[in-house]
């Protein structure tokens, strides 16, 4: 895999070109871009048909081993690669030991081996092992296995075990990357892990740059572990992180930034060099019945929020689309009270026509970024994102039923029915007040 830099905007954001796939030699992927998540191989909620008809061109796919090592069996009979197995082959892969938006449980680390979650309990995982799956699913690109699932309140013993423990395991993976004939149509990814330590995290970026020849990018873990209380952070010092890390990494080599974050501190990630993201964001939204609707005119000005609970009685008899002017199957075809209907009824139909429109809007939002970081007015865009990101933190779920509200008797009355139509938009208990 090769990643070219095609074009740099005012700051550190840049439009770049991920090419050179062995396994799919005219595939190329713009940057910056969402990968697909997938479950068990196959895009969530999606066949492989369905998949086609909302996305022509090649996509990047992003495997954790967690919810997909069971295929290890089928992958390594058929010996095509995971891609092959799942019938999807025209796309391109990016395997990681598991998802930072997955919720497991804290501990069981050993000396050389990380837990891996799957849904038939718990597995230790060395680094050979890991990388004995990697020949078998022979993916396009490979994170190197790490202790990657530390917040960044964790403590100083903890994380300095967990960049001690990548190292020793990075070590291995591109031991054996450099040495296997399987994987030489593959690109290794290394890991930059214990961002709740600047010292530590100073450590294992030197980690990385030690074997910067072998790598083709770098990810960035040590944020989550997958709590909902670890996405709870300072954006100040995440925006440190994102700088830091942004900045001491090659910039030739691709930057790809885990875990469900919202469009906002998505475009902070952007604004600091960041390519890849893995996608798992609008598939949360779309497991909670909640629409992603937000504005790329940068001319209109927005006070509405950006989510949408489909389930809300309001749209009972509305039948316009989630999105008017979105042009995804789901838009084009149902209304909101029909796919509010079928979550009601728990059909399965309403979380595949949830999921169309959801990553349909979300690859959408990654189009107009480098759109304006072409036209160099990407500040410009980052500002009307996240002001719409800002409302829903100004009138979280539920917030207009706390007793702490501001005092209607001296609130401004037009504030009073902006604030009456901006919390009407989403009432979900589960999407915290960062919209994730």
């Amino acid at each position: 895999m090769r990643f070219l830099i095609k074009q740099t905007g005012s700051g550190s954001e840049r439009i770049g070109n991920l090419t050179g796939f062995l396994r799919s030699p005219g595939a190329e992927i713009e940057t910056p871009t969402a990968a697909l998540f997938t479950q068990g191989g196959s895009v969530v909620h999606l066949t492989a048909e369905v998949l086609s008809q909302v996305f022509s061109k090649t996509k990047l796919l992003w495997l954790p081993l967690s919810n997909s090592i069971h295929l290890e069996t089928g992958v390594k009979a058929q010996n095509d690669g995971v891609a092959k197995f799942a019938g999807l082959s025209g796309h391109v892969t990016c395997t990681t030991l598991h998802s930072l938006s997955e919720v497991t449980p804290s501990g069981h680390f050993e000396l050389d081996r990380a837990p891996l979650w799957t849904k038939n309990g718990k597995k230790m995982v060395s680094a050979d092992r890991y990388m004995d799956v990697m020949e078998i699913f022979k993916p396009d690109i490979c994170l190197a296995i790490a202790d990657g699932r530390t917040s960044l309140n964790e403590g100083s013993k903890r994380i300095s075990k967990a960049v001690d423990r990548s190292y020793s395991m990075l070590k291995t993976c591109i031991n054996r990357y450099k040495a296997s004939k399987e994987l030489q149509s593959s690109s290794l990814v290394g890991v930059v892990v214990g961002t709740g330590n600047p010292k530590r995290c100073d450590d294992s970026i030197q980690n990385i740059l030690k074997h910067v020849d072998d790598l083709t990018g770098i990810a960035l873990q040590g944020i989550l572990d997958g709590t909902e209380e670890s996405m709870d952070v300072d954006i100040e010092k995440l925006n440190e992180i994102l700088e830091k890390v942004g900045k001491v990494c090659p910039k030739e080599l691709v930057h790809i930034f885990e875990g469900h974050w919202n469009p906002s501190i998505i475009m902070s990630a952007v604004e600091h060099g960041w390519d890849v993201f893995d996608g798992s964001y609008p598939v949360k939204l779309t497991n909670a019945g909640v629409a992603l609707k937000l504005n790329f005119n940068v001319t209109k000005d927005v006070d509405t929020m950006y989510l949408l609970d489909m389930v809300d009685e309001r749209y009972k008899e509305d039948f316009t689309p989630i999105l008017e002017g979105c042009e995804c199957l789901a838009c084009r075809k149902h209304t909101r009270a029909y796919i509010r209907h079928l979550l009601n009824t728990r059909e399965m139909l309403a979380s595949v026509l949830l999921a169309i429109h959801n990553l349909h809007h979300f690859d959408q939002m990654f189009y107009h970024t480098r759109q304006h970081i072409a036209a160099n007015t990407f500040a410009v865009f980052k500002q009307h994102i996240t002001k719409q990101c800002e409302m829903l933190k100004n009138f979280p779920p539920n917030r207009h039923k706390a007793s702490n509200g501001p005092n209607k008797q001296t609130e401004n009355p037009n504030a009073q029915q902006k604030k009456k139509k901006c919390v009407s938009e989403v009432d979900k208990s589960h999407i915290n007040s960062n919209g994730i």
